[in-house]
């Protein structure tokens, strides 16, 4: 089974991008963040031409997040399980092939020093909750999205300008390391123990020729993805692509015993 996640900022914009993604890489499940449309917006015919089913929650020009599959996707749930009616659409689950599928766009924080960090932390924590509310980590379960944190040192181009500051802070990594103890392992690093590999570089300052990035897309498993996990890959391709997203997708391949 290929699952894989891609922040494409705005479906709209991207849609192209994903379709031609789509036909390269056959992902059977694509975690998607960042749509910024409404759900009756959302590109549904495109992508079921190629034999995606779609779920999808999302809001005009901010957030939003979809499950692209090509086998049936059941038992969906949306957001947080203590969301309420004006929540963000941040959160989309649902069980596909037996392998229960979260696509997660974490909010970014801002600055350390802005109202949005401490929202950014508890949003974190309500996530852990929501995963001790409703799902088990003995079963096969994936995690996947934009969590706007590099775990360490090898997840940033520069550690120690980046020490301290967003996407970078110890609270980050420590809300981060609370969601994982429910029982997720980072599949990337389960195949790739080397610093330098990102996921999301700046439009700005030719970073992405420059290779200035970060690792802040992930795809977390539990212990049965895990010990079925054949690779696990960042698709740079699409990034070099004209108006591109400014993240790159992930991608793991394994099976399942």
């Amino acid at each position: 089974m290929r699952i894989a996640t891609w922040n494409v900022n705005s479906i709209r914009a991207r849609i192209d991008h994903v379709n031609d993604w789509l036909k390269l890489a056959e992902p059977d499940v694509l975690c998607v963040q960042e749509t910024k449309v409404v759900d009756s917006e959302f590109p549904t015919d495109t992508f079921a031409r190629l034999g995606y089913e779609t779920a999808r929650v999302g809001e005009r020009s901010y957030n939003g997040v979809a499950l692209l599959s090509r086998h049936p996707i059941e038992d969906l749930s949306f957001g947080l399980h203590d969301a309420g009616e004006r929540e963000d659409a941040r959160l989309i689950a649902g069980t596909i092939m037996g392998v229960r599928v979260l696509s997660a766009y974490v909010p970014n924080g801002k600055s350390l020093d802005s109202p949005s960090y401490p929202e950014k932390l508890a949003w974190l924590g309500r996530l852990r909750k929501t995963l001790d509310a409703s799902c088990t980590p003995e079963g096969p379960l994936i995690l996947a999205g934009d969590f706007n944190i590099a775990r360490d040192h090898r997840d940033v181009f520069d550690p120690e300008a980046m020490a301290g500051k967003i996407h970078f802070s110890q609270k980050e990594h420590e809300a981060l390391d609370n969601v994982l103890g429910f029982g997720l392992t980072d599949c990337f690093r389960v195949k790739n123990q080397e610093a330098g590999h990102f996921s999301w570089w700046d439009y700005r300052m030719g970073a992405f020729r420059r290779d200035r990035g970060l690792r802040i897309d992930y795809v977390f498993g539990t212990g049965v993805i895990v010990a079925g996990l054949k690779s696990a890959t960042i698709d740079k391709l699409p990034r070099r692509w004209e108006k591109p997203s400014d993240h790159a997708p992930v991608i793991i391949d394994f099976e399942l015993a």
